[in-house]
């Protein structure tokens, strides 16, 4: 038996750091609070995990292992019993590292299993006794949350008994688990008629929360199914049903850290919740679990942590005249409450004053989708703004003059409801830092380190930025701990201590900067990824942007990084050197230096990866590499990087991951380097400029400049003004580095300046290739 696990708290997407450890899907999908939940995560390589880690409270949270197998793991959990009803993430470690991060639910309902599933075999194809018509409906008694799982095709069906005029709450959490799954809820009475309908809920992405009043007493039956009859074994639901309140949103959806806050629930009528706002509440967004008297479960609203005051509209405020007053900086909240209507808000501001208006509804439940019009005074329009792709609208403003301002907000198609909430914080423009991480979790074993690369966005702040690690143990630090100033990405690394304690932690990395009376912080984002395949599909097969169920993750997963310290590792390697530069169409060599430690002769194999590296859409990597496995007896060994057709001329990063097995344990390792790809040769004048006099000759000695292993041969054909006079063809044969040609300026030419193109041309392989950059300014004067 292994030993009970504290969990330790983590998040993020992997790179190929860590092992390829995947949870495919966890069943049940949802913990319920106070109780111990024996949870089974299915996938590939989780037969040797040690312990779960979760994004719920540090500390708050225990496991026990229970069984493993090659299709999964099974572990007791325990939460305590005022966990917050939610979303959240989890991971599993094995002694090769972190797996990917799977969503699951904190829901306070009780938990049946669907008969389909729990007649089945974990991890396999195989089904129970089958819920797929009315007359095979399986009997729910509610409250009660049914766990299922959606595979092709399926139909699941349930029966439950009413009365009439009961009130019951329905939901389908599947979608916001992170798969594909459009769930369809369909009602039906005892004669199978048809009562009620549900598809999706915009706001809870294909998902779907609704109530309804039954007129009759007895048996009902609920219908599920995926709109597309799409499905996988994998794709795992909850089907909520009881007594809950059936709303999206909340008003305000911003608190005060250590403040009491008031919220109001539109779709629920007058319903409004009053609590304190703990001092040293986790993250900038949270879940807010509602449960009223007589509920028999919780329902989950998305809020965030801000340090500015609320403004609520003030009804009526559909006419300027009658607009709801604001004091900048604050945020401003509403609803839409039916089709065509406009909130409007009033604020006086000052000439000069610099604002930042950002509107947010998709990320608090909302369906709508706002327009934001700002008008000056003199109810002159000066700004119009709608969503931009992802993104809610937003706009900046310098204000011209002093005076009253007023802002219009409404839907774009005038669509409205109760559901139909929004914000708009409207914040004075100041420095500002948004730091975020392409690393969400990271193994790195004692006495070594992981690549942690950052890119930095900045507003109005161009100095140097300090990095610092939060919640990291003695012995982890950041090998940069400056971003310069000017600069916006930098490839670290997260170094790790051979002291530094064994487990998994949970670290956050600050960025600060100061400039004037001004400090600008963030704690970098991070994006974990949670299907398989995340992404869209085209026609052909081709990925398209991300899934919004990808996009739009709970709260707790994206500010933070997953840190498992490994044992010491029994080999290390250091790549030369640190860029490399491609000639188009050849190829360049890259040297990796393996050190082995004691007893232990290999082999390492290396795979390199990014940009040009992979495939791109239904395009084939532009870049290909061969390389060679380490062993004691070839510690030094070479990767050769190929260019083939269509590779573009840019520069990016490349991760090279080392992986190696010993005592059944795979040790992964990652260094980086950078990639330039540029045209093989360049020719130029060894002088860019020079000065000569009508009727005279100068000798012009051009260069190849060639990319070392090309060698080839290559022409130049000249462009000159007419009365500049060169050889139409300057060639270079395989292996000349230089040719001397003449320049002459005609006797009647003009003074001035002028420029003369060189465009090269060569044969490299099979692919032609040119090089239009070369050129030669040429000053005339007449001569004293």
């Amino acid at each position: 038996m292994r030993a009970l696990v504290l969990l330790t708290l983590a998040c993020g997407w992997g790179e190929s750091c860590c092992a390829e450890i995947f949870i495919e899907h966890v069943f049940p999908p949802c913990i319920q609070p106070g109780q111990t939940t024996h949870i089974t995560l299915v996938g590939s390589d989780l037969q040797d995990a040690t312990a779960l880690w979760t994004t719920l409270p540090t500390g708050s949270v225990k496991s026990q292992w229970i069984r493993s197998d090659e299709t999964g793991v099974t572990f007791a959990v325990e939460i305590p019993s005022d966990a917050r009803p939610g979303l959240y993430g989890l991971r599993v470690a094995t002694p090769s590292g972190l797996s990917n991060v799977h969503l699951f639910a904190v829901d306070d309902l009780p938990i049946v299993v669907e008969s389909e599933t729990a007649g089945a075999k974990a991890g396999t194809a195989e089904i129970g006794p089958s819920n797929n018509s009315l007359d095979r409906a399986q009997a729910v008694a509610i409250p009660a949350v049914v766990v299922g799982t959606s595979p092709a095709s399926d139909i699941d069906c349930y029966a439950i008994e009413v009365t009439a005029g009961q009130r019951v709450s329905f939901e389908v959490v599947g979608n916001r688990l992170g798969k594909a799954f459009d769930p369809l809820v369909k009602i039906f009475d005892s004669n199978g008629r048809s009562v009620i309908e549900r598809d999706n809920d915009v706001g809870l992405f294909f998902d779907n929360r609704f109530e309804h009043t039954f007129k009759e007493a007895g048996r009902h039956y609920v219908r599920l199914t995926d709109t597309r009859y799409h499905g996988s074994r994998h794709w795992t639901y909850m089907l909520r049903m009881g007594r809950f309140p059936a709303a999206r949103v909340a008003i305000p959806s911003t608190v005060q850290a250590g403040a009491h806050a008031v919220l109001h629930f539109p779709e629920l009528g007058t319903g409004r919740r009053e609590f304190e706002v703990p001092a040293n509440l986790q993250g900038a967004r949270f879940f807010f679990g509602l449960r009223r008297d007589g509920d028999e479960g919780s329902a989950w609203f998305p809020l965030s942590v801000s340090r500015l005051t609320n403004a609520m509209e003030s009804e009526p405020n559909n006419m300027q005249m009658s607009a709801t007053p604001a004091t900048v900086p604050c945020n401003l909240h509403g609803s839409i409450d039916g089709p065509g209507d406009e909130d409007w808000f009033a604020m006086y501001l000052r000439k000069g004053d610099r604002l930042v208006f950002r509107s947010e509804t998709q990320t608090i439940g909302s369906p709508a989708d706002l327009e934001l019009v700002l008008f000056g005074p003199g109810e002159k329009e000066l700004r119009r703004s709608d969503d931009s792709s992802f993104d809610d609208a937003k706009f900046t403003l310098t204000a011209p003059a002093d005076g009253k301002y007023h802002l219009q907000v409404s839907e774009v198609v005038r669509k409205g409801g109760p559901a139909y909430a929004y914000r708009v914080e409207v914040q004075r423009r100041q420095p500002a830092l948004q730091l975020t991480s392409q690393i969400g979790r990271l193994a790195i074993p004692r006495g070594t380190r992981q690549p942690l690369p950052l890119t930095l966005a900045r507003t109005d702040f161009g100095g140097p930025v300090i990095l610092s690690l939060v919640g990291a143990p003695t012995g982890m630090t950041l090998r940069e701990t400056t971003i310069p100033a000017g600069e916006n990405a930098l490839t670290n690394a997260l170094v790790v201590d051979p002291a530094t304690p064994v487990g998994v932690y949970t670290v956050q990395v600050k960025a600060s900067g100061t400039t004037g009376d001004s400090t600008a912080e963030a704690i970098a984002r991070t994006l974990p990824l949670i299907d398989r395949n995340p992404t869209g599909r085209g026609p052909h097969g081709e990925a398209f942007e991300l899934r919004e169920d990808q996009r739009r993750l709970p709260p707790s997963l994206l500010d933070r990084i997953a840190v498992v310290v490994l044992p010491e590792s029994p080999y290390d390697f250091e790549v030369m050197p640190k860029l490399v530069t491609l000639p188009r169409y050849v190829h360049a060599d890259l040297q990796i230096q393996t050190q082995l430690g004691p007893h232990f002769e290999g082999p390492v194999s290396f795979v390199l990866r990014g940009g040009m590296l992979e495939a791109n859409r239904l395009q084939a990597p532009t870049v290909t590499t061969e390389v060679s496995t380490a062993t004691s007896e070839r510690s030094l060994v070479t990767a050769k990087l190929v260019s083939g057709v269509n590779t573009p001329l840019t520069r990016h990063r490349v991760t090279i991951t080392g992986t190696a097995i010993q005592d059944g344990r795979t040790i992964h390792l990652t260094r980086t380097f950078e990639l330039e790809t540029k045209i093989a040769f360049s020719p130029a004048a060894e002088s860019s400029q020079i000065t000569l006099h009508p009727g005279e000759t100068v000798k012009l000695k051009i260069a190849a400049n060639r990319i070392f292993p090309f060698d080839g041969s290559l022409a130049i054909s000249p462009v000159a003004p007419d009365g500049l006079i060169l050889p139409n063809n300057i060639e270079f044969v395989q292996g000349q580095t230089h040719v001397t040609v003449e320049l002459k300026v005609a006797t009647d030419f003009k003074s001035g300046k002028y420029t003369v193109m060189l465009p090269a041309a060569a044969r490299i392989g099979k692919f032609s290739e040119r090089n239009d950059g070369g050129k030669l300014e040429v000053i005339v004067k007449e001569k004293e």
